[in-house]
């Protein structure tokens, strides 16, 4: 007999089958499979965080429709200090990563790699210079370094990050 119970005691709880399937902490985290938050590829417990034992704890975003789109995930970067502005970014700015982290034996805080969206020369109305770098962390170490880059000129910069450098580029 399986049983689902809702309750409100500094945040949501949804547990199905005794099991925790959706928490909203008193943080205001999403926690879908777990009801403790912890930091994950950094010290930073993020506001949304999926965690199981099998295929459950994934993400799946898909989109039927009669045509050539496909789904769309979007990272924004804004410098406002308030909820919706829109001041604008920085050359060096970086506008969203993806982290890949692995337990460690201590936690799971530590990146074995990073795909980086950085502002790449001076941003202006409807113009948005960009680069997206690839860092991967060398054995010994707990954080991830530059390796690639394909800069805002389309450049491939692999060893360095900077086209200036005479060093091995693709073009």
């Amino acid at each position: 007999m399986s049983q689902t119970k809702a309750e409100l005691v500094n945040g949501l709880s949804v547990n199905a089958a005794l099991a925790d399937a959706a928490t909203i902490d008193s943080s205001g985290r999403l926690l879908l499979g777990h009801s403790s938050a912890r930091p994950i590829a950094g010290s930073t417990s993020r506001t949304i965080q999926i965690e199981g034992t099998g295929a459950e704890s994934s993400l799946s975003i898909t989109r039927n429709n009669a045509a050539a789109a496909g789904p769309f995930l979007s990272l924004g970067k804004s410098r406002s200090a308030s909820v919706g502005g829109n001041t604008i970014v920085n050359d060096g700015d970086i506008l969203g990563t993806i982290s890949f982290a692995g337990a460690d034996g201590t936690d799971l805080e530590s990146r074995g790699a990073d795909i980086q969206a950085i502002v790449d020369g001076t941003p202006g109305a409807n113009d948005m210079p960009g680069a997206l770098t690839f860092k991967t962390t060398a054995d010994g170490a707990n954080s991830p370094t530059e390796r690639m880059r394909i800069d805002s000129a389309g450049s491939v910069l692999v060893g360095f990050s900077s086209s200036a450098t005479s060093a091995f580029q693709f073009q």
